[in-house]
């Protein structure tokens, strides 16, 4: 058995291939409606679309096979991999790279191989898309033509994994940006109603998709009351006592969608159509909680994971903002009183 070689791009070909995030990602039908074409048109009983790791072929798609990766060493790939051209073995056992190779002279029993190289970005060969036989067989022009045809439509997939990713990258510098900005802005802001005039004007930007708010706890701590709003329909009471609102109650995060409306908090608007999804975060800055961020959004998906990430980042920043306020303030009233407290005594 012959290992396969590595190619002497490899530290950037692997880097090529990472960069597409697709490694040990679930199975997605834009692949596997490829492999099961070429199933069928090869008649064969299993093709698969295959990625070259470091030490492992991992199959982002398979038909006919349970296995989901095996180890570089002993992968047919491995090989193809090495040229432009498509790799056809017709009998493996006739091959000498492969005639003693597990996957032939085991339970496999691979006989014929065809794989034709995937590339992306400046055309590395990241994987293959392959079938595979237990019994010898021919490969003619036509069917060589039509492996080509299925590569480049898994290739044009692969490219659009990649601009996927490019465009994700681009959404958190995007949002990073305005984060820094929505900071600068607050830190300069002298009052509260400052603040929640540039976290209206910027906020909206970084959850465009959302409507939301922010409330503060009035001094007395038995109101909530709206300081800031945005989008269409902000789907909250404007001003409720803290108890209505679940998050505030815990003192952590609570995020509603369809599945869960029976705990959706009672300041939220109820039953209406809209509203797919909530997200109530308290603002907390040295131990004290000052208000809340509010996030309602009518497509559940407005709120992912990845935004929700971002909505508590939001809330800290805002309330630290409100925090130096507030000891702004305070500061401020002391040193009007200080002299009248210090005045001389008439004698």
């Amino acid at each position: 058995m012959k290992i396969p070689a590595m190619p002497p791009n490899e530290p950037d070909r692997l880097q090529a291939l990472r960069s597409l995030k697709i490694l040990d990602t679930a199975p997605e039908e834009r692949f596997d409606r490829i492999t099961r074409i070429a199933q069928s048109a090869f008649r064969v009983p299993i093709a698969l679309v295959s990625l070259i790791d470091s030490e492992r072929q991992w199959f982002k798609s398979r038909q006919g096979l349970c296995a989901c990766e095996s180890h570089r060493d002993i992968s047919f790939c491995g090989h193809a991999i090495l040229d432009d051209r498509l790799l056809v073995v017709p009998n493996a056992v006739d091959d000498p790279r492969f005639a003693d190779n597990p996957l032939v002279t085991g339970d496999l029993h691979i006989r014929f191989y065809a794989g034709i190289p995937l590339k992306v970005l400046n055309n590395y060969r990241v994987g293959t898309l392959c079938l595979i036989d237990q019994t010898p067989r021919t490969f003619d022009n036509n069917d060589r033509l039509l492996i080509h045809d299925l590569g480049q439509m898994v290739q044009q997939e692969l490219a659009s994994s990649k601009t996927s990713v490019l465009e994700e990258l681009q959404q958190r510098n995007d949002e990073m940006r305005l984060l820094s900005e929505l900071s600068d802005f607050l830190q300069a802001s002298r009052t509260l109603t400052e603040a929640f005039e540039v976290i209206a004007s910027l906020v909206e930007s970084l959850f465009p998709d959302c409507s939301g708010g922010v409330f503060t706890i009035c001094a007395s701590r038995n109101r909530v009351d709206q300081g800031a709003y945005w989008g269409e329909h902000h789907h909250s009471a404007r001003e409720f006592a803290p108890h209505d609102c679940w998050a505030l109650r815990r003192g952590s995060s609570h995020s509603i969608t369809g599945q869960r409306l029976g705990l959706r908090c009672n300041h939220v608007t109820p039953h209406h159509p809209a509203v797919a999804a909530t997200l109530c975060i308290p603002m907390t800055a040295h131990g004290e909680t000052l208000g809340l961020f509010f996030l309602s959004a009518s497509n559940a998906e407005a709120l992912s994971q990845a935004k929700q990430q971002l909505a508590n980042t939001v809330a800290e920043q805002i309330a630290l903002a409100i925090a130096n306020l507030h000891l702004r303030e305070t500061l401020q009233r002391q040193s009007i009183h200080a002299p009248i407290l210090n005045l001389p005594t008439l004698s």
